[in-house]
């Protein structure tokens, strides 16, 4: 991944829209927790009764082409408007962290932290596949992680491109 940073909105906002495409494309929980339902309840036109388990499959609906074009393309701009500002993410169609009154109370947390090293790092470095394979998910517990660790190259920039740290 190259990406320029400097100190402009529109690089944060590219950013953050690289960090939730990520998140849609390859979230880190594929599955909401279940719930039990204590009444009838109705979903697609199927009568579920008291008693039944439901989960909603993050993986499943960040995949689904009638909410997301090209669901299988790695496309930050979805997220982006017309003046190159993040899109907030819908609340039923982009779950990384769940939702409701049971989303993640660490969601605000670590998409701050994602963000603050993401900037830190790519300041100097680029971030590089160390070789162009697709690599396939592999469940590890109730989480889904890359295969085979995701390794990576972090050469240093070229120092004519290096962004200035603020000081």
């Amino acid at each position: 991944m190259r990406f320029e940073l400097h100190s402009g909105d529109e690089d944060e906002a590219h950013l953050l829209a690289v960090i939730q495409e990520t998140l849609r494309h390859r979230p880190v929980l594929p599955n909401v927790a279940p719930r039990l339902l204590l009444a009838p309840f109705e979903v697609g036109g199927v009568m579920y009764p008291p008693g039944a388990c439901l989960v909603a499959n993050a993986y499943l609906l960040h995949h689904d082409e009638t909410v997301y074009a090209e669901p299988y393309a790695f496309l930050p701009e979805r997220w982006l408007d017309e003046e190159r500002k993040v899109r907030t993410p819908g609340t039923y169609t982009w779950i990384p962290f769940g939702g409701g009154r049971r989303r993640c109370l660490g969601a605000s947390f670590a998409l701050l932290e994602m963000r603050i090293v993401l900037r830190t790092l790519l300041r100097s470095r680029e971030l590089r596949p160390l070789d162009g394979r697709l690599e396939l998910p592999r469940r590890r517990n109730i989480t889904i992680k890359p295969a085979l660790g995701a390794r990576a190259s972090l050469p240093r920039r070229d120092p004519a491109t290096r962004v200035a740290t603020p000081a």
